[in-house]
């Protein structure tokens, strides 16, 4: 009946569950709706602390009282409702204002689980037709959407291969004057594919995959949706968490070019060895032809140790002269314009200078070299291009906040990444300044992750002055690392606008301060202006 209680209860109710589905959407969309990465999630303090919130913990405890409580008629119980989605209201209008909501990209996928989620619920409640389990639906939302999560990905398997096979006929359309190269390896991805594409770009038009697109779908879609009819060459990042992703993008894009990298610990909770992501790896290279080109790492002996197994074409880079790679990089230097490296390929020299910092991408430009040189690039054409590089947003981007210099290598989460920043960056920066690194610390790294973030916290202590840790995941490993003679500060930080205030208070000062890891959007905002 359409009683004025009942039209506030399902005004109040809409609100309420629109808002808890949007958030849990959130959760799910930041682990790209996959159970293996949510379950990683899940073994996380920040994960245990999700679990703890007023919407999951302390609303459900209530929802159970008044589900116990004695009352005397059923319009006692819809005032209990009322109260209940009131509070609900103002946790959402608070979460609002301090911009605490977790609000997922309205992407076509997550309105619908959103919209299913809804339906679902609502549709529970209409046919029990009972104001309690009302109450048990709002216990169970998270397992509601993580239902709806599991249920539509059946048809979006169906639409992945839809949209894979119209991709691969596309590509296999343009086979005749398209070049296609696959990047990929444990980190470096997005930064060779940047290199790549500048240096090409100078003979020929080409095309990349943008920002965070690799995966098969990305990928896919990316290719459905530009044209390639006047492309020369087109530059793929491929990335995985399991065996199998890998292969089924080359078989989409077919390859005549495959860069690895390299291969470390990155996403090792979810690939599970490091034997499994170096098979993931290694399939980009298993689907060159023979007539395929694979430029390959050569101071990474993960990145070596199957070279016997391909058919294609290798060609190797790297700083150890005792590797024999074709291409060696026997001096890097920091000019006052950026990198200046110098390698041999084929007994040239080769003299390069980039305007970029780190001297350690001198082996992010070398396997772009490789690649160029057999597209036919002369020397005098690479060098033009590598004295134009740029780095991609959120890699080792060095600019002013205020008097503060930052190093934001927000988009950085890998070991390797951060150790070079701290040692080839951070190091060289005035004594005189105060060094600050803001981490949240490394992901994903399974059973390696006390290590790695042990051997981080005493890399950070080296070079640094002060330690703001974001998150409560790895401070003890962070802590144990840390050698007590050079006084490195240690700072916990959790809540954002605590941060912010802790930020904007460093604006005036002489420090430098290292971003390592995603930081709260919040306070990026405010550094970047």
């Amino acid at each position: 009946m359409l009683s004025p209680i009942n039209i506030l209860i399902a005004f109040l109710w809409l609100i309420s569950a629109t808002v808890d589905y949007a958030n849990f959407c959130y959760i799910w969309q930041l682990k790209e709706y996959r159970w293996d990465r949510f379950k990683d999630f899940l073994s996380t303090v920040e994960g245990h602390n999700y679990f703890l919130r007023y919407k999951l913990l302390w609303r459900s405890v209530i929802a159970i009282i008044i589900f116990f409580w004695p009352f005397n008629n059923i319009l006692t119980l819809k005032y209990l409702i009322v109260a209940l989605f009131s509070v609900d209201l103002v946790d959402t209008i608070y979460n609002f204002i301090t911009k605490r909501l977790g609000r997922p990209r309205l992407t076509k996928k997550a309105i619908l689980i959103i919209f299913l989620s809804l339906v679902l619920e609502g549709g529970l409640f209409l046919f029990k037709g009972d104001w309690i389990t009302l109450l048990i639906l709002l216990i169970v939302r998270f397992l509601i959407l993580s239902v709806v999560v599991k249920l539509i990905k059946y048809p979006t398997m169906l639409v992945k291969k839809y949209y894979i096979s119209k991709a691969s006929k596309k590509i296999d359309l343009q086979q005749k004057h398209l070049t296609v190269i696959g990047v990929t390896g444990s980190y470096a991805k997005s930064t060779v594919k940047c290199f790549l594409s500048k240096v090409l770009s100078g003979k020929f038009k080409v095309l990349s995959t943008p920002k965070n697109i690799n995966t098969e779908i990305g990928v896919a879609e990316f290719i459905i949706n530009n044209p390639l009819d006047e492309i020369d060459i087109l530059v793929v990042e491929m990335g995985a968490y399991k065996v199998g992703e890998i292969k089924e993008m080359a078989n989409m894009v077919k390859p005549q070019i495959g860069i690895l990298t390299a291969i470390n610990t990155q996403h090792l909770s979810l690939f599970g060895s490091l034997e499994n992501t170096q098979a993931a790896k290694y399939e980009l290279l298993h689907s060159l032809p023979k007539t395929g080109l694979a430029i390959i790492n050569a101071d990474n002996p993960y990145c070596m140790e199957f070279l016997s197994e391909l058919n294609c074409r290798v060609k190797t880079f790297g700083l150890g002269e005792e590797n024999k790679p074709n291409l060696l990089i026997y001096e890097t230097n920091t000019t006052d314009e950026g990198i200046r490296c110098l390698g041999k390929v084929d007994d040239i020299l080769y003299e390069l200078e980039a305007p970029i910092p780190g001297e350690y991408n001198a082996l992010n430009i070398a396997p772009v070299v490789l690649a160029a040189l057999e597209l036919g690039l002369s020397k005098e054409e690479i060098k033009a291009q590598v004295s134009k590089l740029k780095l991609p947003d959120g890699v080792l981007n060095i600019y002013k906040y205020g008097n503060c210099t930052i190093i934001d290598d927000s988009a950085n989460a890998n070991p390797n990444g951060f150790k070079a920043v701290l040692d080839d960056v951070l190091h060289k920066m005035p004594s005189n300044k105060r060094r600050i690194v803001i981490t949240r610390g490394m992901l994903e790294l399974g059973e390696k992750s006390d290590e790695m973030h042990e051997k981080i916290g005493e890399e950070i202590s080296f070079v640094a002055d002060e330690l703001i840790i974001i998150t409560k995941d790895f401070i003890e490993p962070l802590r144990r690392g840390v050698i007590d003679k050079y006084k490195l500060e240690i700072k916990i930080i959790f809540d954002r606008y605590q941060l912010l205030e802790y930020v904007k208070s460093l604006k005036d000062t002489e420090a430098v301060i290292l971003l390592e890891n995603r930081i709260p959007s919040v306070v990026y905002k405010e550094i970047k202006g």
